[in-house]
C-alpha cells in the first residue's frame, strides 16, 4: 500500500516495477563529502548504510515563454551510516545527514509539458537507483547517490 509523504499526490520511495508506466521522469546525481560530527568518535570502518526519502514540495510551474508547464519536486534524503568507531568502549555508532534535492520534470525530449497538464492526475515517487559511500579518512565519507524522480498516473 502506498504511503504518502505530504499529500495524496506524493508517494513514498518507490522504484518502478516491471509493468509500471513511468509517465514522466528525471534523474539527479548527488555527490559530495560527509564529515562525521566532532562530538562523535572517528570511524574505523563503515558496516551499514540506510536512507529515508522525504518529498517536501511537489508543484506544477506554469511558464509563459514558451508556454507550458514543468513539475518541481524537492525534498531531502536522510543518509545514515553505521560504523565501527576507533574507540575501546562503545564500538558501534551512527551518524546521519540530511541532503537536499530538487528536480524539474519536463517531457523526455526536454520540451515543456502541455498547459493542460494536470498534476492532480499523478503521484510523484523517488527511487534511489544507486548509492555508494567510500571511506576517505577516519572522519570523511565520499557519497554518490543517483535518484530517479518519476510521475505515475493514478489510474495505472
Amino acid at each position: 500500500m502506498t504511503q504518502f509523504c505530504i499529500d495524496s499526490n506524493v508517494g513514498d520511495e518507490l522504484c518502478p516495477a516491471p509493468g509500471d508506466v513511468v509517465s514522466y521522469h528525471t534523474q539527479i546525481p548527488l555527490s559530495g563529502l560527509l564529515e562525521i560530527p566532532l562530538q562523535k568518535p572517528p570511524k574505523e570502518q563503515i558496516f551499514n548504510t540506510t536512507h529515508e526519502i522525504d518529498i517536501t514540495k511537489y508543484t506544477a510551474l506554469t511558464v509563459k515563454k514558451p508556454p507550458g508547464k514543468k513539475v518541481l519536486v524537492a525534498g531531502k534524503i536522510m543518509a545514515g551510516i553505521e560504523y565501527i568507531a576507533k574507540v575501546p568502549d562503545q564500538k558501534v555508532h551512527f551518524a546521519h545527514w540530511d541532503i537536499p534535492f530538487q528536480a524539474l520534470i519536463k517531457n523526455d525530449n526536454g520540451s515543456l509539458l502541455d498547459l493542460a497538464f494536470n498534476l492532480d492526475e499523478y503521484i510523484a515517487h523517488v527511487c534511489v537507483e544507486h548509492e555508494e559511500y567510500m571511506q576517505i579518512d577516519e572522519r570523511t565519507i565520499s557519497m554518490e547517490i543517483v535518484l530517479l524522480i518519476w510521475l505515475q498516473r493514478k489510474d495505472n
